[in-house]
């Protein structure tokens, strides 16, 4: 009963309106039927989530009507450029009543791949932003009126942020006995961001010449500051009878190492957007024993 009576209370509503413009003259229909067009605003634009991988955009509209009876939203065309250039473009077909008399919103979200953005865009390669411009046009049904095109443009601008790298730098033999060995790894972790970063837990295990050397657990390593880079020195002390024969031998010669790492790294952004993350990372290589 309660949504026929508001039925009903629309139809009144539209009659009216019908009635007070057929005792108006032609100019007056004119006036009074543009008095009744809605406006279109766009009221929120952001970052809804961001990561290494992707951005979630959000764009809010908000459709203001003064008209006594509810109109459609017909349809929604949107284009959106980076660097200038066109980037996605497509169309919102589902219909979608909006209020008589009021406001209603309308959201528009958009997902974007920094892999797509860096294959497209080869001049972002380096770059820790882009600039973007969207390119909206709302289609909206209106009483006597027809279905009108409510153009809105926006423009901003969208971060591009980059994994950091964690590689192997060298080895440092620190003491040599016939039984163990003290060593220092150097681990090198970078930062090509245009946010600082704050190391918390570093989990990784280093395999040398086919055999594993050490697998630990460190907490607690520090920041880095924006697009710089610090070196991790780890310590390790290798028991020749735990890993087998011969590591003696290969430890006194100036012969390289043949290596593998692999781990992960839990890690907090001064981005909020970002905030904590868990990255995980492999290389392999050769390297020298430094002395």
């Amino acid at each position: 009963m309660h949504i026929r009576n508001k039925r009903i209370i629309s139809l009144l509503s539209l009659l009216g309106l019908l009635f007070h413009l057929a005792a108006c003259a032609p100019t007056d229909v004119r006036r009074a039927l543009e008095n009744q067009k809605p406006t279109v605003t766009l009221t929120d634009k952001k970052l809804s989530a961001l990561d290494f991988e992707r951005a979630e955009l959000l764009f809010g509209f908000e459709v203001s009507s003064p008209n006594p009876v509810a109109l459609s939203l017909a349809g929604l065309d949107y284009e959106l450029k980076l660097a200038g250039r066109s980037f996605v473009s497509g169309s919102q077909q589902e219909t979608m009543h909006l209020a008589a008399s009021g406001k209603s919103r309308i959201d528009l979200p958009l997902s974007l791949a920094f892999s797509d953005i860096y294959q497209g865009l080869k001049e972002m390669h380096g770059k820790h932003e882009v600039p973007y411009e969207l390119s909206t046009v709302l289609h909206i049904d209106v009483p006597l009126l027809g279905k009108l095109r409510f153009p809105v443009t926006t423009k901003g601008v969208l971060p591009l942020p980059r994994l950091p790298r964690v590689s192997l730098k060298g080895i440092q033999l620190e003491r040599l006995s016939l039984s163990s060995a003290t060593l220092s790894l150097k681990l090198q972790v970078e930062n090509p961001n245009a946010f600082g970063l704050g190391l918390d837990r570093l989990r990784y295990a280093l395999t040398v010449n086919g055999r594993r050397w050490v697998s630990a657990d460190k907490r607690a390593l520090g920041d880095i500051k924006a697009q710089q880079g610090n070196t991790l020195s780890l310590p390790l002390t290798l028991n020749f009878a735990e890993i087998g024969g011969g590591l003696y031998a290969l430890l006194s010669a100036n012969r390289s190492l043949d290596y593998r790492l692999s781990g992960s790294l839990d890690a907090r952004s001064d981005n909020p957007l970002i905030g904590q993350f868990d990255m995980p990372f492999s290389s392999s290589g050769s390297t020298n024993l430094l002395r």
